[in-house]
Order: structure tokens, then sequence, then C-alpha cells
């Protein structure tokens, strides 16, 4: 709790640096000077209704020596009044309103609390709006879900005791037959050297990057399982369409798309894109999800657990020219399919791990043997990490998917083969003001009950 409670305070110091460096105020203790507090506010409208009522008792005179007179009509009046405070100086003016806050941006809202004007926030202090979203680490995630908690902590146990020992093979996939590997994978991930990466950092590079006909050439068709899924990075442009089309032409159907949320926390506003086929600052890239076969999360219970990670990633961006992706996409992969024969194609050495067999041309060694990476998977149903009593009563489950057909008087079971993931979060604040406060957004866990909603890994 005390560890909480300082995390919180150091946010807090850090909000009150950022607002003084805004208001070119260099000492913490005057920020309560640079807004308008409640009473200056008083004393602002105060002033108003002041002015307005000197105003009118001044004009009502004129008014009535005019309509006697018979000179003026009372259109006339007004455009004169109008002229009047145009032509008057500032100096005669009482008050001047500064402008301290960021209320000027709220249309259609009444109060002068700028709310969570992330926006605003993002154009003067370079943080990116994703920067305040809270408990998006691996480790804190699931703090509030003490079943869920216990649920990941059990898997990653059970994934750990049944991994095989990590393999890895230096070889190019474009001259290298994937079919050599002799086996039939579960998943596959497939991580391109795309121009997009290089061409956003404009940094020079020496590893070849890979076309979209290139990727689609590979012959992924052959060494995936019966049922298996595939993830491929495709970046956030082109890549979003020309990646499907290869999922299709593999004999994979698109299931769902994972994105990876790009925060800049430890270096606001400083990073740059280059890209010049693109118009904004790109600050995501999507890993696109396909499976293959008939699999249904409320039947296949041996081969996938549904509902139990996100499809959005969070996590601080790489330093300019790093293409190295979160780590928390195999960590979703193991979580999610229950297979054991897992492909890595275009890896390197920072990503060969257990359970995996990693196959790049950057890599500098190699152990791959075709024949002891297949005795992993000699006895039956040894492809499969299997599922403890207490994981499947943790775990959370769909039932089947009733619906009557109340014309034929037939009970019929609903659901497809397609299992996407949850991207039905939904955002909670924790405050109303952002300025004052910090209001920071978390996530909300929505656990649904049927298969009708679109849920997750």
């Amino acid at each position: 709790m005390n560890s909480r409670l300082q995390e919180i305070r150091e946010r807090q110091k850090l909000r009150r640096q950022l607002l003084a460096q805004q208001a070119s105020d260099s000492k913490d203790c005057c920020i309560g000077a640079v807004l308008n507090s409640k009473d200056e506010l008083k004393e602002i409208e105060e002033t108003r209704e002041t002015c307005r009522a000197s105003f009118d008792s001044s004009a009502q005179p004129s008014k009535r020596k005019a309509q006697t007179e018979g000179e003026d009509t009372e259109e006339d009046v007004e455009e004169q009044k109008d002229e009047v405070e145009v032509q008057q100086p500032d100096e005669s003016n009482p008050y001047e309103e500064v402008y301290k806050d960021s209320s000027t941006f709220l249309k259609g809202t009444q109060s002068l609390n700028p709310h969570n004007d992330y926006c605003q926030h993002f154009v003067d202090t370079g943080h990116r709006p994703q920067n305040f979203i809270r408990d998006v680490g691996l480790a804190d995630r699931f703090e509030e879900y003490p079943k869920l908690r216990e649920l990941i902590r059990l898997k990653d146990e059970l994934i750990s005791t049944t991994n095989t020992p990590p393999m890895y093979l230096q070889a190019d996939p474009e001259h290298f037959d994937l079919q050599d590997l002799k086996c039939k994978f579960d998943v596959i991930l497939l991580e391109p050297p795309l121009e997009e990466y290089y061409r956003e950092s404009g940094i020079s590079h020496t590893e070849r990057f890979w076309t979209w006909d290139d990727i689609m050439k590979l012959e992924i068709e052959e060494i995936s399982a019966l049922r298996s899924f595939v993830f491929l990075w495709c970046g956030s442009g082109e890549g979003l369409d020309l990646g499907r089309m290869c999922l299709r032409k593999w004999g994979f159907r698109r299931c769902e798309d994972i994105c990876w949320i790009k925060t800049n926390k430890n270096n606001p506003g400083k990073t740059k894109a280059l890209d010049p086929k693109a118009v904004f600052q790109r600050t995501k890239e999507h890993c696109l999800m396909g499976i293959k076969g008939t699999v249904r999360r409320s039947t296949d219970g041996d081969f996938i657990h549904a509902n139990v990670d996100i499809d959005l990633i969070i996590t601080e961006e790489p330093e300019m020219g790093n293409v190295e992706k979160p780590v928390e996409i195999f960590h979703i992969i193991e979580h999610f399919c229950l297979g054991r024969r897992r492909l890595h194609l275009f890896g390197r050495d920072s990503t060969i791990r257990p359970g995996w067999l990693t196959v790049g041309p950057t890599l500098t060694n190699s152990n791959f043997n075709p024949e002891t990476y297949a005795s992993y998977f000699v006895l039956p149903n040894s492809h499969l990490s299997g599922c403890t009593e207490e994981i499947e009563r943790l775990r959370p489950k769909s039932p089947p998917n009733l619906k009557m057909k109340s014309d034929l008087g037939v009970v019929a079971l609903g659901g497809g083969s397609c299992i996407p993931l949850r991207r039905n979060m939904r955002y909670r604040t924790r405050d109303t003001s952002f300025i004052g406060k910090g209001c920071q957004i978390g996530f909300s866990r929505f656990l649904a009950m049927h298969e009708d909603f679109n849920l997750i890994l």
C-alpha cells in the first residue's frame, strides 16, 4: 500500500513539474497561482456582472431619450451600442481575462473544468493519450482480479514445465525450404522485416527488407497443422490489407487483430516518424491472427483457452531503428493455444525462448535437429500441453449458444469456427479533473457468457 501511495505521489509531482514548465514557472509551490482558483472564478463572474449592470444603466437613459425625440429606433440604439463597444480602448475595460487552461477547447460544455483533455495535453507536453492508461503491464494487469491473476500464474507454471527446449536455426526463409523442418506446427508467428519499419525510422539498414509479394510466396500452408493459428505482424499501413491476402493464400481465415499501442512516457514529444507515405504520426502496429480448420471455444477446450488475455498490447515505444516487437505477444499466444509445436519465423537471438523453434537469417548459431524435435511429440496428444483441474475450474468458459427454433421445434447448438479475442474493453476514470489530479484510465474486465460476444484469447 505504501509503495502504491509513493507511486501516486511521484506521478503527481511529475504533473506539477509539467504544469510549471508550461507556465514558465520554475517553482513547484506556485502552481496554485497558475490556474484560476474558485475564489478567482467567483471574482471574475462578479466583475462581469458589475460591468454588464453599469453598461445597462448607462444605456437606458439614452434609449428613452431617443424614443422621446423620435430620432432613432430600438434597432439603431443596439447598433450604436455595438459600435461603442468596438471603439472602446482596452484600458477602459475594468477586467481583462487571461487564458490559463484548455477550457476553451471544450465546445458544447458549460463548465470551466478542463476534464480529461488528453489531446490538448499532448499538444502542450508531447505525452500521448495512451500514456495515461493504467495497469497495462503483465505484473499489475490483473491486480484487481484475483481469480484471473491466479489463473495466469497457474498457466505460466504449466507452460514452463511442458515447454520443449529452445531450438533455433540460422536460415533465410527466402532460400530455405520450410518443409525441411519435417513438422506440422500448431502456432506460427511471422515477423517479417517490412520496408515500412525502415522507412519510418529513416535509418540505413543492412538487413534486406521483404515485400508482401515475397511474404505471400512462403509455403506456410505446407507446415501448418489441420487446426492451427498464424500470427502475422503487418505494420500499420498497407500491410493490413495485404496481410489478409497472405492469410487467405495460406488457407487461414482472419479472426482477430492484435493491436500494439506505443507509449512515449520516457521520451515525450521527441520521436518523429519520417514515413513519406503517412500523413499522421503512427503510434501503433497490428498483428493479424488467422485460424485454420474448425475450432470452437465451447468444445475444443483441449486446444484453446479463450477469454484469458486481451487483444491489446500497450508498451513503451522502442528506440528509433529498433524493430523489436513486445514480448507480450508470446504470452498471449501461449496462454491461448495449448499446442506445443510453435514456430517463429524471422526470429533473432533476442527472441529465442523455450517452447519455440526460432528460424531467421540474423541468428548467429543453430542447434535444430529435425529428429530430435520430432521426438518431443511421439506420444498421442503429446503436442498438447494439457490442463490441470484448477486451471479448468478457474478459466472463463463460454456455454453453448442455444437458439430455439420455435417454428421447427428444434434446439440447435450455435457458434462458429472463428475464435475472436476480447476487444470489448471499457475504460473507467478515477477522476474528473485531468489538469488538477492527472486522471488515469484502467482496464475493466468484461467476461461475456455467450459466443455472440466478441471475446478474446
